[in-house]
């Protein structure tokens, strides 16, 4: 019996041997490499198996079953890069950001996503990346970076923020289609400029409803979030970054004539032409009537010409012996005319200087950025300049084991001077206008010749160099016709425009761990801005002499505040994950502006109002703005394979009224990595990743202004003492958000590990119940109001990839392209627009052209006459519509011609959207050299190029004489050439070019060789106390081409009417980088 229990006991103990030796207990600790501290929620699976867990607050985890034959751990989390470690009784794992993985993070509405388990579109812009360009805006990075985005308006001028973005087509047909942008988890409306592009980490520009529903009222046309840089857990860096450049024009001027001599000639030309072919006079006869009209005209003549010979000979070319030049006597003073070359007085070649300087680093608890940097930004217009002073700390501290705390506080003073009268029409105010347009016979300063005899710049009562106004009283005795009384050089040498601007941003955070599957998170953003301006007008020239100087000072201060508060549910349950998140928003802003002007000045050096003698007008005023909303978004996937996600956003905005406030937003989104799946495992050697994904929601606009639910009045004196309020705008308490329905289906692709990888989007967005603008009878007392009444639809397609073609540890070549094509289409419309022709024609930006809008067809329809030709005489032809019944309705046939435009037919001229746009770039190393070169393009599309058509134009009469001719004019239609379409040179021609026919409708293709960067790193071996030295050189706009010479398609959709008053600027750079 006793030998039988003894048996029993061996048999029990080695049971439970076998039972032990088949599972094992595992501890450990997770924690972030980039900032050391714990990772709270990182999955830990037992590799191949369904036995696992989470880490808890503080990192820690353990798994009490792990079965004996497995040998390796996979630890994950989102946004760091998933490791598998080898099973010990106790471990320690650090896990590393994603970041070396080209968009495998995502900066997404209040979080991050990692883009494998992204339902959404999105595109990222990491700080690798735009170390590559040489900004001040950093808006300017994005252009043929993301696909489905585009730029316009884009400006020169230092410290500008005209750009107007525009993602995936154009939302709306009368509210603003801007971006929201978000830095840092709150709306940001101040100047982009005033972020250095050094403090930023990343830039996510979310494209659809997925991505971007949670921002509800204001991501109807997409969002920019820009993420600033945060300290790493490690021994402090010190990175220094130091970069000198030059300045200069980037886009070239027309072709215009620019030698005297042939200005002359082509001016000379017009006038025979007239009188040989149009008056019948003899060859002799139009010689010499030209020769006395052109100098009538343009009254200045700058050759000296021997007597009683003509300046133009009967060959139309100037006189051999006339040589440049002419001296004569004026009131007893001698003067000397010769002309000057005006945009070279205007434009320089200027310096841009940057310094930057950035420490981070931390410790277990803790982790802290700080950063300060200078730019000085000369412009390319003489007493243009921008200059900033910049300053960050950034830091995060654990402060218990279930809070940690943070605290991002940046400052900024800057100073921009800019050109006086930044105006963009065709008027003497605009020196980009002025100085380009101008001919080439005309002097920009008084010249005499002085008792030595020598020529020299008369100098004013101040002893400053005096300046030609083309005015008859006064030193050349000569009236300049072309924009007579005026001297915008002058202006810009005495008058100042200063804008002084202060900023803070200061954002605070907590993050409080509830639980291990529960955190809560509080983030509070106050941005202060205050910006002082100070216009003045001198008194020695230009329009305020009379007045003895005039000065504008302005002084708005803006002051916004974020609250926002989410909590967060997330856990695994096996193969399954979770995650919830709820949250509320709160978003205000408030303006306050003051101004006042005064005229009569003591002295230029003292700009302050109380040095003037009359103060003619002030005025102030005081605007709000708030956004509150509550909202909720749930996040899914089963075994890293199947996704799902859903938001939902209530907001109200103070644009509406009480009754109309509130809208709902919301999202859906599903993806499927079918690479995955058991049936494509056999793809696996040359398939590394394919993913599906889909989804739909709404997003609102309400970008109107202010009050447009309300009547307006404007106040104004009734007496000396008194006011009293007149009618302005008639409201509209009905209306509210115009409402976007994305859809968005899309794939992404990885193959041979790597070597080729992209994705491809398909879309559609419909925006409902736009916030239209009505037009009334003015008898009404107003012209309009706002209502909800219209659709739009845009549809397109976005393609990126990227290769892989060399990728060796020496060599490593990558080549990158995107291209983005986009429709729109108009789905309804009001019937009182529609109700008589079918649609309505409304001027465009240009104030010139016009657009058609008719439902089904394009919102960008060009609408205007149609060139048809030449006559036999050489006089330009427009098509008529003799069958068209409706005055005003838009033509189908083309019955007859005419020579006079006011009676020609308008047509339809379809979209003159691009057909496709994008950009593509590449990316060499080769040991320690690297070097990229990156393009933006557009295929397709038209603009009305009226600066051409100006160009093109002979003088009607003598009032437009003085004004640049293109050299296409000796292209012209003549007896000698009746083969060309362009009507002839002939001055008394009314309708030669007119500019509002479809003659100057001009591909808008262009192709931009937009930035490059050349750099050598310093190998190891050959430092010292320095951990890395790179230095490299850098530029930025470097080569412009389109159909012409200085046709710029890239300012408007409709347009360039008018010049825009600065310039894109080329830099090319030199810098070193050194990190300690």
């Amino acid at each position: 019996m006793k030998r039988k229990l003894m048996l029993l006991m061996t048999f029990l103990m080695i049971g439970i041997g076998l039972v032990n030796a088949q599972v094992s207990k595992v501890t450990g600790t997770v924690t972030s490499e980039e900032d050391g501290l714990p990772v709270v929620g990182a999955s830990v699976l037992v590799k191949g198996t369904t036995v696992g867990t989470v880490t808890d607050i503080d990192g820690n985890f353990i798994i009490n079953n792990v079965p004996s034959p497995a040998k390796t751990l996979v630890v994950s989390f989102i946004g760091l890069e998933t490791q598998e470690v080898a099973i010990k009784p106790t471990v320690k794992v650090v896990l590393r950001s994603d970041a070396e993985q080209l968009d495998e993070v995502l900066v997404v509405a209040f979080g991050t996503a990692k883009k494998s388990a992204f339902t959404g579109s999105a595109a990222v812009i990491d700080n690798k990346e735009l170390s590559k360009r040489i900004t001040t805006n950093v808006s300017d990075a994005l252009v043929g970076s993301v696909a489905g985005l585009q730029i316009r308006g884009n400006s020169g001028a230092p410290g500008s923020n005209e750009n107007k973005i525009n993602i995936r087509g154009i939302a709306s047909m009368y509210a603003s289609t801007d971006p929201l942008v978000i830095v840092d988890g709150a709306p940001y409306t101040a100047s982009l400029s005033n972020i250095p592009q050094n403090d930023i980490e990343s830039i996510s520009v979310l494209k659809d409803a997925a991505s971007a529903a949670l921002y509800g009222a204001r991501g109807a046309a997409g969002v920019i979030i820009v993420t600033t840089k945060k300290g790493k857990t490690q021994k402090a860096e010190i990175n220094v970054d130091m970069k000198w450049g030059v300045n200069s024009r980037a886009v070239q001027d027309y072709d215009v004539i620019t030698d005297p001599g042939e200005y002359y000639e082509a001016y000379y030309a017009q006038l025979y032409n007239y009188s040989f072919y149009g008056q019948g006079n003899s060859a002799a006869e139009a010689n010499a009537w030209a020769n006395k009209t052109m100098i009538n005209q343009l009254k200045y003549n700058v050759y000296t010409v021997p007597e009683n010979e003509q300046l133009i000979g009967m060959d139309g070319k100037l006189n051999p012996n006339a040589t440049l030049g002419r001296r004569y006597v004026n009131n007893g003073t001698e003067y000397y005319l010769t002309p000057d070359n005006w945009q070279d007085l205007a434009y320089r070649n200027s310096l841009r200087q940057e310094y930057n300087v950035s420490v981070n680093g931390g410790g277990e608890r803790s982790s802290f950025y700080a950063s300060i940097g200078y730019l000085n930004d000369e412009g390319i217009i003489i007493n243009s300049d921008y200059e900033r002073i910049s300053g960050r700390i950034r830091a995060d501290y654990q402060a218990a084991k279930w809070l940690k705390l943070g605290a991002n506080v940046s400052y900024n003073h800057s100073i921009q001077h800019s050109i006086p009268n930044q105006d963009t029409g065709t008027s003497s105010s605009n020196m980009m206008y002025f100085t380009s347009s101008i001919a080439p016979i005309y002097p920009a300063f008084v010249r005499v010749v002085d008792g030595n005899g020598n020529i020299v710049i008369k100098q004013d009562e101040q002893g400053r160099n005096a300046y030609d106004f083309g005015i008859a009283s006064k030193d050349y005795g000569l009236a300049r016709p072309f924009l007579g009384t005026s001297n915008p050089l002058a202006n810009n040498q005495y008058d100042q425009v200063e804008s002084i601007g202060d900023q803070m941003n200061a954002t605070f955070n907590a993050d409080l761990n509830i639980t291990s599957f529960l955190k809560a998170n509080i983030t509070s953003t106050v941005i202060w801005g205050q910006t002082n301006g100070s216009n003045y007008g001198n008194p020695f020239y230009g329009s305020k002499v009379s007045v003895n100087g005039e000065l504008t000072k302005e002084s708005t201060t803006a002051l916004k505040t974020n609250n926002v508060q989410t909590l967060t549910y997330f856990k695994d349950f096996g193969l399954h994950n979770v995650n919830v998140m709820l949250g509320h928003e709160y978003y205000k802003t408030t303006t306050k502006y003051l101004s006042a002007t005064a005229q009569g000045g003591f002295s230029p050096f003292i700009p302050e109002i109380d040095a003037f003698a009359k103060v003619i007008d002030g005025s102030s005023y005081k605007s709000e703005y708030n956004v509150e909303g509550y909202f909720g978004s749930a996040q899914y996937n089963y075994d890293q394979k199947y996704f799902a996600s859903a938001s939902y956003r209530r907001d109200a905005s103070s644009y509406f009224a009480k009754e109309n406030r509130w809208g709902n937003f919301w999202s859906v989104g599903a993806a499927w990595i079918l690479t995955k799946e058991e049936f494509l495992k056999n793809t696996s050697s040359w398939l590394d990743m394919l993913k599906l994904k889909f989804s739909v929601g709404q997003q609102g606009n309400d970008n109107i202004g202010a009050y447009a639910y309300t009547d307006l009045y404007d106040l104004v004196p009734t007496g000396d003492f008194s006011m009293g309020a007149t009618f302005k705008r008639m409201g509209n308490p009905d209306i509210t958000w115009e409402t976007t329905t994305n859809y968005n289906a899309g794939v992404e692709f990885s193959l041979w590990n790597g070597r080729l990888s992209g994705n491809l989007d398909y879309y559609t967005k419909k925006t409902s119940d736009l916030l239209f603008w009505l037009s009334i009878p003015e008898s009404a007392g107003t012209r309009g109001y706002y209502g909800n009444v219209g659709d739009i639809r845009n549809m397109g397609v976005e393609l990126t990839l990227t290769g892989a073609i060399i990728r060796t540890r020496d060599i490593d070549w990558t080549v990158s392209a995107n291209l983005s094509h986009n429709k729109t289409k108009i789905l309804s419309l009001p019937e009182s627009k529609t109700a008589a022709m079918g649609g309505f024609n409304e001027t465009n930006s240009t104030g010139l052209g016009g657009n058609w809008f008719e439902v089904g067809g394009p919102l960008y329809n060009a609408y205007c006459i149609e060139y048809a030709g030449v006559n036999e005489k050489g006089e330009a032809l427009y098509w008529v519509d003799d069958e068209l019944e409706l005055a005003g309705a838009p033509g189908k046939n083309h019955s007859s011609t005419t020579t006079n435009p006011n009676e020609a037919t308008y047509y339809k001229q379809g979209s003159i959207l691009p057909k496709v746009f994008g950009g593509f770039n590449t990316m060499l190393r080769v040991g320690n050299f690297d070097a990229s070169l990156s393009f933006d393009y557009q295929i397709g599309g038209k603009v009305q190029d009226y600066r051409y058509a100006g160009l093109m134009t002979p003088n009607e009469t003598a009032n437009g004489a003085g004004s640049a001719i293109h050299k296409d004019y000796i292209k012209s239609w003549s007896p000698n050439n009746t083969e060309s379409d362009i009507p002839r040179w002939q001055y008394g021609d009314k309708y030669t070019s007119f500019s509002k026919s479809d003659r100057f409708l001009t591909n808008a293709s262009y192709l931009n060789f937009q930035s490059f960067t050349v750099g050598y790193t310093f190998p190891k071996k050959w430092l010292k106390g320095v951990s890395k030295v790179r230095i490299y050189a850098a530029g930025e706009n470097l080569c412009f081409w389109s159909v012409r010479k200085g046709f710029d398609p890239r300012y408007s959709y409709d347009g360039n009417s008018s010049i825009t008053p600065y310039s894109p600027a080329r830099n090319i750079s030199g810098g070193i980088q050194m990190t300690f």
